[in-house]
């Protein structure tokens, strides 16, 4: 369903809605009990309807801002921190202690519990949700939809079913003297990529003599808390296998896998076959090359057995570009010779739709003969690849968003 649709619904109930008010005004009379049933009953499908257009709005205006230069995009409003609500924690080592020892001042019974843990009060649950791509690799590069409410319910956005078909899946433009016919082309196919917040969690482990000293602790509990999380979701947004998780840029069809020159390691023209698939459409490309790589890549020479990044001269460190594009080094993707230890993608066409949470739970007894508490973080939070297939261009060559070296 397209967000031109999802307007077109909400007009039909609408209208429907409107029918049953103007029979009754057509015949000079108030509702009957029937009809006041009915009018109301379409209350709650118009709201749903007003909130599925305003979440397809968000999507596309996100869409379209991703694919303008970064200078022509608008401008994110400013976040306040001081807006968002502590529920009366010092901070957040204050909340974890209350978490495992229980509150004195009762704060906790405003916090709403769940099956997976309690609500983490919002000003904590901001640090720990928000992007850092010092500490990640695809959310804070990706397309991230708004969670919307309900938070949790699947949210559709469509694509073309696009492949061999081309990057406009199947539409063309035809020149033509007059009286000529047009030469067919393909339907387009236009279908729907459905994204579903799975729980995602994160553990983190604490000393029982740093958690009592909250005061001094909080800032360390909130980073580790806030690594856990980063991490889980940075994983499966790598190598999530669909199932249960989203699905990962390693496990996408839409990637192009290209063979390595020489097997178990990897060359310069590994890089080279690799930037001549990338889809050169809107985005700004990044390596991901797991840190195994380094001494292979920082050895690589030319014809003439010069090295060719950095010319040799180890003061200049590790390179931060290959072939004039970022390189994210990692330890989440596969070691050297692996299929996926080189990913050359352009991660705004990445889709990902956060759920409810942070929630927050405890456990003293699996680390009970250490002294130490278990945390657990737990969020909702899916994802995948926009694009479904690899793209067949006009001239014959097939490109990816995403490409692989296997």
């Amino acid at each position: 369903m397209t967000l031109i649709d999802a307007r077109q619904k909400l007009g039909e109930v609408c209208d429907a809605q409107n029918a049953v008010l103007q029979k009754a005004l057509a015949e000079g009379r108030p509702m009957n009990a029937e009809e006041q049933t009915a009018y109301d009953a379409f209350n709650s499908q118009i709201d749903a309807w007003q909130k599925t257009v305003i979440a397809a709005e968000a999507a596309e205006k996100r869409l379209e801002d991703s694919a303008r230069p970064a200078d022509k995009r608008d401008p994110e409003p400013p976040k306040d921190n001081k807006d968002l609500d502590n529920c009366g924690f010092e901070n957040f080592g204050e909340f974890l202690h209350c978490v495992r020892n229980g509150d004195s001042k009762g704060r906790m019974k405003n916090l709403s519990t769940t099956d997976v843990g309690i609500m983490i009060p919002p000003r904590f649950a901001e640090n720990i949700l928000s992007l850092n791509g010092e500490d990640e690799i695809v959310m804070p590069r990706a397309n991230v939809i708004p969670a919307g409410d309900p938070p949790d319910a699947p949210f559709s956005i469509p694509y073309l079913q696009q492949g061999n078909d081309g990057y406009l899946g199947g539409v063309a433009l035809t020149w033509k003297g007059e009286g000529q016919p047009i030469n067919p082309v393909n339907d387009p196919a236009i279908k729907d990529l459905t994204l579903t917040p799975y729980q995602c969690a994160g553990l983190a482990t604490i000393n029982n003599e740093t958690l009592a000293n909250w005061k001094a602790a909080g800032a360390l509990v909130d980073r580790l808390m806030r690594l856990a999380w980063l991490d889980g979701r940075d994983s499966k947004f790598l190598q999530g296998s669909g199932a249960g998780c989203p699905l990962g840029l390693l496990k996408s069809p839409g990637a192009i896998r290209i063979a390595r020159n020489t097997a178990a390691t990897v060359v310069y023209r590994d890089f080279l076959n690799m930037l001549a698939v990338l889809y050169a459409g809107p985005g700004e490309p990044l390596w991901t090359i797991n840190q195994s790589l380094m001494p292979t890549i920082m050895t690589m020479t030319d014809p003439n057995n010069n090295y060719i990044y950095n010319g040799g001269d180890a003061t200049k460190g590790v390179p931060a570009t290959l072939l004039g594009i970022p390189v994210k080094w990692n330890g989440k993707t596969p070691t050297l010779g692996n299929e996926g230890d080189i990913v050359l993608a352009k991660l705004n066409y990445y889709m990902i739709k956060p759920g409810s949470g942070p929630f927050i739970a405890i456990s003293e007894h699996s680390r009970f003969a250490n002294f130490q508490t278990q945390f657990r973080i737990v969020a909702n939070i899916d994802g995948q690849l926009w694009v479904k297939e690899p793209l067949k261009l006009e001239s014959g060559i097939t490109v990816s968003p995403v490409v692989i070296l296997r």
